[in-house]
C-alpha cells in the first residue's frame, strides 16, 4: 500500500546460458495512490487488468495490507493476485503457512465481498511458491478451496538453484530464479 524503494541495486541478473533470470526487486513501487491514478487514467482503454497485491516489507499487519489493497483497487481490477510467494520480501512466504493463509484468505475474500456491490464480481487468484513441500501444498490447496479462491497462479520464482546452472558467477545471487531452469 505504501511506496517503497525495493531492494538495493543491482537486483536483476540474467543467466543467458541457462535462459533464466534472478530478481530481487522487493516490491519496489510508488504506493497504492500512484498505481490507482495510473489505472484510473487508462480505465476507458478496455482489456484485462490484473492487480497483484502484496504487503509492505515493514508492515505490522500484513493481512490488513492485502485487505486495504482489495478495497482500494476493486473498481479498476479485472482480477486480484494475492501474492504470498515473493522470495524478495522477508517473511512474506510465511503467509503460505496454514494458519496465516487461512486468516489472510478469510479477510481477503470478506473484503472482496464487501466491495462487490460497487465493483462487481472480482476473481481472486492465489500466487504460490514452487518451493512448497507436498504437505504444505496440500494445506495451501485445502485452504484456498475452503475460502472459494477463484484460481491459483503456479508459480512464482524459486529460491532453489539447480546444479545444472551454467552461469555460476551469477547463480549464487540472492533472489528468485525464473525462466527455463524453473520449468521442471
Amino acid at each position: 500500500p505504501r511506496a517503497q524503494a525495493g531492494n538495493p541495486k543491482p537486483r536483476v541478473f540474467r543467466l543467458e546460458a541457462d535462459g533464466g533470470v534472478i530478481n530481487r526487486l522487493g516490491f519496489n513501487n510508488g504506493g497504492a495512490p500512484a498505481a490507482l491514478a495510473r489505472l484510473a487514467a487508462r480505465a476507458n482503454e478496455g482489456g484485462i487488468v490484473g492487480v497483484n497485491v502484496g504487503a509492505n516489507r515493514d508492515s505490522a499487519d500484513r493481512a490488513e495490507d492485502y485487505v486495504r489493497l482489495i478495497e482500494t483497487f476493486a473498481a479498476v481490477a479485472s482480477y486480484f493476485t494475492v501474492n504470498v510467494s515473493s522470495p524478495n520480501t522477508p517473511g512474506l512466504r510465511n503467509l503460505q503457512q496454514a494458519e496465516a493463509l487461512d486468516d489472510l484468505l478469510a479477510r481477503v475474500i470478506d473484503a472482496r465481498e464487501r466491495v462487490r456491490p460497487r465493483a462487481g464480481p472480482t476473481p481472486v487468484l492465489l500466487k504460490i511458491s514452487p518451493d512448497l513441500s507436498l504437505p504444505d501444498l496440500d494445506d495451501v490447496i485445502g485452504i484456498a478451496r475452503k475460502h472459494h479462491v477463484d484460481g491459483m497462479i503456479v508459480s512464482n520464482t524459486t529460491i532453489s538453484r539447480p546444479g545444472s546452472l551454467h552461469a555460476n558467477d551469477k547463480a549464487g545471487e540472492a533472489g528468485g530464479l525464473s525462466g527455463r531452469p524453473l520449468f521442471k
